[in-house]
């Protein structure tokens, strides 16, 4: 590989899909083109072609172009519930495993609080006979007439999809695979996903639910992925598309199409492992961060511990359980598109719906109903016919006549209802983030700010404030940092192994058999891999979900693969101990301990595009000033393109900072500092510089 070689990284989202492209010298260039809901990946093609034609892009060029793309396909077909008629084959007696779930209420406090309604319909259920024990032994063999007679039936009432999900299948995989023998020669259109393939982990509602949105959201991510495919070969493209994971790595289009339930994140995941890359580029190594990203249609909210973006082992997105190892991100409806209106009672009111690509905004000049971005550019923090992600022109008038029925509502003048729809919007994005920043135990002022998303720029300072936070990132290119985060993803890929005993009762041997069997896969998923673009360094993290015995919960115990190699079942015990003592502030040495799962997480470096560094600045000149309003007072604003501004250039606000893919707000208070990596440092008065790790 050679700096010569061209990078492509895409992000798809709701409203707009952003591209950014690394040409041969390093220089990152970005671009917004609207989304296509309807047609999913035209979009994606069609800024292909454009980039191709601005740049001159040959044939020989295309031909060594590696891309690699986020997508809201998985998690938009969830949501919406448009995904395959999935039937589910389960043990006798447990025909109603969605409807009982975990018997608990989404909000206990709400007496209207109800539990989602199950993906499968009863009706699409059907029980077989047969019995494994929670060792894996068999108590009755599989009863293979009525596996034979469920497919049947399940295929005649119309499934399009089977899901199996047996009894402890976890530690023993034989019934079910014999039901997917079985599957295949009697249903074989009828696809089959075992839930022992797709996470073999206890808990069989939750395995279930992951098996079975697998299997749901499968037909449109392969029809995405179908096309991406041939329209990317159409265009000149030999290289295979890359297609972003929930845990912020990446896989082969081909190889995600068996588990589309593991990029369900694709998006976001990929704008917080952006988030930490920008930061280690400006010189904070291990940096604790808060990761806003601000779209048209949602915000979403995510963490940085010590440089690396957090992971759960279990989300809940779109009301569901999801076990695997994901970017933890929280979200909430109130993106740049978000509808600004009056509910029954006159109460300003702002999100969760969109006005979505089309007809977009008022100011777009299609559309008649207000959103945020109509109030960003009253409050003049947009510009009247400035060029929307450099292609589309904003329109006051229609954006003060679009508002002028919420502030008749409210009594307050066009303005003035801007800037409390802006105020409520921030407030709503402040308590979301508040939310996640106490759920993971994180001291606000400790951590900086990173914003990016369309409109993560604009109130990224005033959100920071909110939740006191002294400290703003914005990368080069925060408009599409997904993207950005897309064309510098490693292979990342997570296994589980079932233990479920007794520490005390495993063997040295049982350890090194696991890492053996880990070690086999990993291999052979860096061969399937590495196809077209070469791993070029390998390392496997392990670790383990233990317990005391009797106890509800579990600790994640990070394991040096030289204890599972030597069977160190007391170094096991010793990290189990400390790590429960970090957890809840105290430890039992004397009590049993239960290893539940050992885990591993592979990663697999991959090239990356070098960008190139800011030239030295020669301070920051405006091009003129700009009449603001900030929480409802009137500023002057100075004007600077960010293409203008060079490494060390300093300025502060009231500002507004201009480019491709954004627009910066720089409020009274806020300094602005260019580095020579190309990120924007903003800080207030008073904080130290001495924790910015060496920011150049």
């Amino acid at each position: 590989m050679t700096l010569k070689d061209l990078y492509l990284g895409v992000d798809v989202g709701g409203t707009f899909t952003d591209l950014v492209f690394f040409d041969g010298d390093g220089v990152l260039h970005s671009y917004k083109v609207p989304s296509t809901p309807d047609r999913p990946g035209m979009s994606t093609l069609q800024g292909i072609r454009e980039i191709a034609g601005l740049h001159g892009l040959t044939a020989s060029d295309l031909a060594r172009l590696h891309h690699t793309h986020g997508s809201t396909i998985a998690i938009n077909t969830l949501i919406e519930r448009r995904g395959a008629a999935t039937a589910l084959i389960t043990t006798d007696g447990y025909r109603d495993l969605y409807e009982l779930g975990r018997l608990a209420l989404p909000e206990p406090m709400r007496y209207d609080s109800r539990r989602a309604t199950p993906l499968t319909p009863r009706r699409l259920v059907r029980e077989v006979g047969g019995r494994l024990d929670a060792e894996g032994c068999e108590m009755e063999p599989l009863d293979e007439n009525s596996v034979v007679a469920a497919l049947h039936e399940l295929r005649d009432a119309g499934a399009q999809s089977l899901v199996v999900c047996l009894m402890h299948s976890y530690r023993n995989p034989a019934h079910e695979r014999r039901v997917a023998e079985l599957a295949a020669l009697h249903v074989p259109d009828l696809p089959c996903d075992l839930s022992c393939e797709t996470w073999p982990q206890a808990r069989e509602y939750e395995r279930a639910i992951l098996t079975t949105i697998n299997a749901y959201v499968r037909p449109n991510v392969v029809g995405y992925l179908d096309h991406l495919v041939s329209g990317t070969r159409e265009l000149g493209l030999a290289a295979e598309p890359r297609v972003i994971r929930s845990n912020g790595g990446m896989q082969r289009a081909s190889t995600i199409r068996r588990n589309p339930v593991t990029s369900l994140l694709s998006g976001p995941a990929a704008g917080v492992s952006a988030a930490a890359a920008v930061a280690r580029a400006a010189g904070m190594e291990g940096a604790d961060l808060v990761t806003v990203d601000v779209g048209g249609t949602s915000v979403d909210v995510g963490i940085v511990r010590a440089g690396q973006p957090l992971l759960s082992a279990e989300e809940h997105i779109s009301d569901f359980p999801v076990l695997t190892p994901c970017i933890a991100v929280s979200s909430v409806g109130a993106g740049g598109g978000s509808m600004i209106w009056l509910d029954e009672l006159g109460a300003l009111k702002v999100g969760p719906r969109s006005v979505g690509a089309d007809p977009g905004p008022a100011c777009y000049g299609r559309g008649t109903t207000p959103a945020l971005t109509d109030a960003f550019l009253l409050a003049g923090w947009l510009a009247d016919g400035q060029l929307l992600a450099g292609r589309i022109p904003l329109h006051l008038e229609a954006a003060r006549k679009a508002m002028a029925p919420v502030a008749e509502g409210l009594g307050l003048s066009v303005e003035s209802a801007a800037d409390a729809a802006i105020a409520l919007a921030i407030a709503v994005m402040a308590a979301e983030t508040s939310g996640v920043l106490a759920q993971r135990g994180v001291d606000a002022p400790e951590f900086s700010l990173v914003a990016y998303g369309g409109a993560g720029p604009l109130i990224g300072a005033l959100l920071a404030e909110a939740v006191y936070i002294d400290r703003m990132i914005l990368p080069q290119a925060p408009g599409v940092l997904s993207a950005l985060g897309a064309v510098s993803a490693d292979l990342e890929i997570d296994l589980i192994r079932p233990v479920y005993s007794r520490l005390s009762a495993i063997q040295d041997r049982d350890l090194q058999v696991i890492m053996q069997d880990m070690e086999t896969e990993a291999d052979a998923c860096f061969r399937e891999e590495s196809q077209e673009l070469p791993i070029i360094g390998r390392e496997i993290i392990y670790a383990a979900d233990m317990r005391y015995e009797g106890q509800g919960f579990d600790v994640s115990v990070a394991l040096d693969s030289r204890w599972l190699a030597q069977g160190d079942l007391a170094a096991v015990a010793g990290a189990f101990h400390e790590a429960h003592r970090r957890t809840y502030g105290y430890a039992k040495e004397l009590n049993p301990i239960w290893l539940k799962e050992v885990r591993a997480h592979i990663v697999g470096t991959t090239p990356k595009p070098v960008g190139a560094e800011v030239a030295p600045g020669t301070g920051a000149k405006s091009f003129g000033t700009r009449r603001v309003r900030i929480s409802g007072v009137t500023y002057d604003a100075r004007l600077y393109r960010r293409g203008d501004l060079g490494a060390g250039d300093t300025f502060e606000g009231p500002a507004i900072i201009e480019q491709q893919d954004t627009t910066v707000l720089v409020p009274p208070g806020w300094v602005t500092r260019q580095t020579q990596s190309g990120v924007l440092v903003l800080e207030r008065p008073g904080v130290a510089t001495t924790t910015m790790g060496g920011i150049a």
